[in-house]
């Protein structure tokens, strides 16, 4: 690897990568169309259709990013594919615009949600890919945490933007039309334009390390991914593990807004408020624990955030009041950032250098091979008691049953 590539100017376009894509999920998965799909499109069983889509969402990924990760490893064409997913998701959420609210506009809702969902978390597979190759290996840890805690504060910045140039205002700019809530739809394409801009400098500032193994095909590189992946001691294992608390992370992220809004009654203008809140926590704490990681090491930071989350989010279910609420979710938002971030480290620190698609492929298996578990075991529990509260249980026996599982021995040769 020659040296020009761990110079500044990448690890600034890795960083403005994930601030430039973190606000369309965070505006449109979990805080702003998700909770105007729910209670303004399709208001009698929204949160049904929406559990329902994002485990067809979830599932879709867990198939195509193994063969994509494959792929991209084959070709050495990460960029490409990376470049292809950002376009589609790009579209597909700016197209979000014309949804109305009213039932009509269900399924074309509903299709571009699943695209935009689908092209945002695949594109992760090849910008994981790329980490290696912005800094050397004992500073990994370090940029990772940047780049999560960036992501937080774009989706913050821009949450913030939407709140008091569309939502607040009561004369919106541009003609918006409260009446047919335009000021709510307009952050779709402005979410959208968002990640256009900043995403750019990432194809201009990194450089692709030229590794292709053309000789296999692509079956037989995901074979070989999942040798590669059985070869390194305890990695099949942490993977399971992290496919369970990325289940709870998935349930959190798809019904945190809907959640509250459910059962604490929170306004629209009260919902971006509490996104912006905890995406600053969550920012916060993948930033200050970046520099813990490269200390204490990944593993072990992935292990007391789980502990954390743990104990934080048994005490949002049972949060009696909206000040609890507040209180309880924000703490636990400190300590999301440093799982996602720690979690990728350990990945990326141990795998060999021209596998590294095809394993964060099967990395992204592990983060969507059972994530539709999730909004369907909550979609039951919600219909069986009638409350969102069992649904969000989901999440907390998720985060136990991936701490039981993750042990105490650290994946790798160390």
């Amino acid at each position: 690897m020659d040296n020009q590539t761990y110079t500044l100017k990448p690890k600034i376009a890795y960083g403005l990568f994930d601030w430039a894509s973190s606000p369309i999920p965070t505006l449109h998965a979990t805080f702003v169309f998700a909770v105007y799909y729910v209670s303004s499109v399709s208001p009698e069983t929204g949160s049904a259709e929406w559990a329902w889509m994002n485990s067809l969402a979830a599932l879709t990924i867990a198939i195509i990013c193994p063969i994509l990760g494959a792929s991209a490893d084959r070709n050495g064409n990460r960029k490409t594919w990376l470049a292809i997913m950002m376009g589609t998701g790009i579209v597909a959420t700016g197209m979000l615009w014309w949804v109305e609210p009213n039932a009509s506009w269900m399924w074309y809702a509903l299709i571009l949600s699943f695209i935009s969902i689908v092209a945002m978390e695949s594109l992760f597979t090849f910008y994981n890919a790329l980490l290696p190759s912005v800094v050397s290996n004992d500073k990994i840890g370090s940029v990772s945490g940047f780049s999560w805690a960036a992501g937080y504060f774009g989706a913050i910045f821009c949450l913030a933007l939407v709140l008091m140039l569309f939502i607040l205002p009561e004369q919106p700019p541009f003609g918006l039309d409260k009446a047919i809530a335009e000021q709510v739809r307009v952050t779709m394409p402005f979410a959208a334009l968002w990640f256009l801009v900043f995403g750019l400098p990432l194809f201009f500032w990194i450089k692709e390390p030229k590794i292709k193994t053309h000789s296999l095909s692509i079956l037989a590189t995901i074979k070989q991914g999942v040798k590669t992946a059985q070869t390194i001691p305890g990695l099949v294992r942490f993977l399971v593990a992290r496919m369970l608390y990325a289940d709870a992370l998935v349930v959190i992220f798809a019904f945190g807004g809907i959640y509250a809004t459910n059962v604490f009654g929170f306004t629209q203008d009260e919902v971006i408020g509490f996104a912006i809140a905890i995406n600053l926590t969550a920012g916060l704490g993948a930033a200050s624990v970046g520099w813990l990681e490269d200390r204490l090491g990944g593993f072990r930071t992935v292990r007391l955030s789980l502990i954390c989350l743990i104990v934080l989010a048994f005490v949002v279910l049972i949060s009696p009041n909206k000040a609890f609420f507040w209180a309880s979710a924000l703490t636990t938002g400190f300590f999301i950032g440093p799982i996602q971030s720690a979690s990728r480290t350990v990945v990326a620190r141990i795998i060999p250098a021209d596998q590294r698609a095809r394993i964060f492929g099967l990395y992204m298996i592990s983060g969507k091979a059972t994530s539709f578990l999730g909004p369907l075991l909550y979609g039951i529990l919600f219909t069986l008691f009638g409350t969102d509260r069992a649904g969000m249980a989901v999440a907390v026996v998720f985060l136990i049953i991936g701490y039981l599982l993750l042990g105490r021995q650290q994946p790798g040769h160390h």
